[in-house]
């Protein structure tokens, strides 16, 4: 096997640091505990980065002095690296915790200086579990609670960084030889082992960090284009990739499935003397009223400006009605004034019709428009169901 040098490794390691550190965007993001945690995390690779980029640049041996600030660096990166995935997972952790932490760090490495090499390289090996310790437990979430394999992948990094720093601390407790600067106090077979693992590590990390991070920007924007922005309902684009699961539910049960298209009455007047932003209060409260009519397994989506569209499981057309019915009636009921002073009242029309389980989403929606075109011509305030019925 090639026997790695092993500052050489750490140069390496360092380099890595610094990529990764370069990779971290925390402006790219608009949530804030994603641009805490890359903010956090840059920091550490940076810092992990400039104490272990050392070798590259000074004359070996390396003086007891830079063989502390390599130590400071992995000891407060590792500690810097846990705030950052209690960050990434959600977690709330006092900043200034952080930095007086770091600050028992720094006083713990110089207070090692008068003991020399020996002293040196046990504070390094205690450091590197106690930091790789702290980062498990306050990333406890994402080692234990993982959302997806880049998630399962960075904890498993998280925990092969804590055993390997066990397994070197617990060679380094029964090391007989002579202590040299800047040697790992391992058998000759663990030191290119060792080596690899110092030297792909940091860049290892920052590749599965980036892929996490990118898979919850991901996730959040599909989030949002799937919810109203507006009223918090669902959009037009969930309640079309809202169906197919509906629709094989309803197989399932062997029930109906209702579509109900909902418009508020006269709403451009509301918007004309109260402005739009009593406009808006009066769709958000209009969702909260109606939401409460209807079963957890229904969806309630905007449509389009005052228009809404609601499917529930339902056994026939009268049963499709009635829950239209209780709609109709929860807005008329409302108490409006309080959402908008001065507004006396507001009413809805509804079209209602049966959803067909081999039907395209449109034609349904045809028929529940021409009900409510039906229900409007008809003075509104009213339920009107589809002439044929699927």
């Amino acid at each position: 096997m090639i026997q790695l040098d092993v500052l050489s490794s750490f140069a390496i390691c360092g380099a890595g640091a610094l990529v990764g550190a370069a990779m971290l965007r925390p402006n790219l993001s608009d949530d804030v505990s994603i641009r805490e945690s890359l903010r956090l995390f840059r920091n550490a690779f940076a810092l992990v980065g400039v104490g272990l980029l050392q070798p590259a640049v000074i004359e070996m041996p390396l003086p007891l002095w830079s063989e502390a600030a390599m130590v400071y660096a992995s000891f407060g990166g590792l500690i810097m690296i846990g705030w950052a995935l209690s960050a990434l997972s959600g977690g709330r952790r006092s900043r200034s915790a952080m930095w007086f932490t770091l600050g028992a760090v720094l006083a713990v490495v110089l207070a090692g200086l008068p003991a020399g090499v020996k002293g040196m390289n046990f504070i390094a090996a205690a450091g590197l579990v106690v930091g790789s310790a702290v980062s498990a437990w306050l990333g406890r979430r994402l080692c234990w609670h993982p959302r997806d394999m880049h998630e399962r992948l960075l904890g498993v990094t998280i925990l092969l960084m804590l055993l390997s720093s066990a397994l070197r601390a617990s060679y380094l407790l029964t090391w007989n030889g002579p202590f040299e600067p800047n040697l790992l106090y391992v058998p000759p077979a663990m030191v290119t082992p060792f080596a690899l693992l110092y030297g792909v590590l940091p860049i290892l990390f920052a590749m599965l960090l980036h892929n996490v991070v990118n898979a919850r920007l991901q996730a959040r924007l599909h989030q949002r284009a799937m919810t109203d922005y507006l009223t918090g309902c669902l959009s037009r684009q969930a309640l079309a990739e809202g169906v197919p699961t509906l629709t094989a539910q309803a197989r399932q049960r062997s029930g109906g499935l209702s579509l109900i298209m909902v418009d508020f009455d006269h709403f451009k007047q509301i918007n004309d003397r109260h402005g739009h932003a009593a406009g808006d209060a009066v769709l958000r409260h209009a969702v909260t009223v109606m939401q409460r009519q209807l079963r957890g397994e229904a969806l309630l989506a905007r449509y389009g400006g005052e228009e809404f569209v609601v499917m529930q499981p339902v056994s026939d057309l009268p049963a499709a009605r009635r829950v239209a019915e209780r709609m109709r009636r929860s807005v008329e009921q409302a108490n409006w004034s309080d959402v908008v002073p001065g507004l006396a009242g507001v009413t809805a029309s509804l079209g209602v019709t049966l959803f067909a389980l081999d039907e395209g989403l449109e034609q349904a929606l045809a028929r529940a428009d021409e009900a409510l075109y039906r229900a409007k011509a008809s003075g509104r305030n009213q339920v009107q169901a589809a002439l044929v019925a699927a």
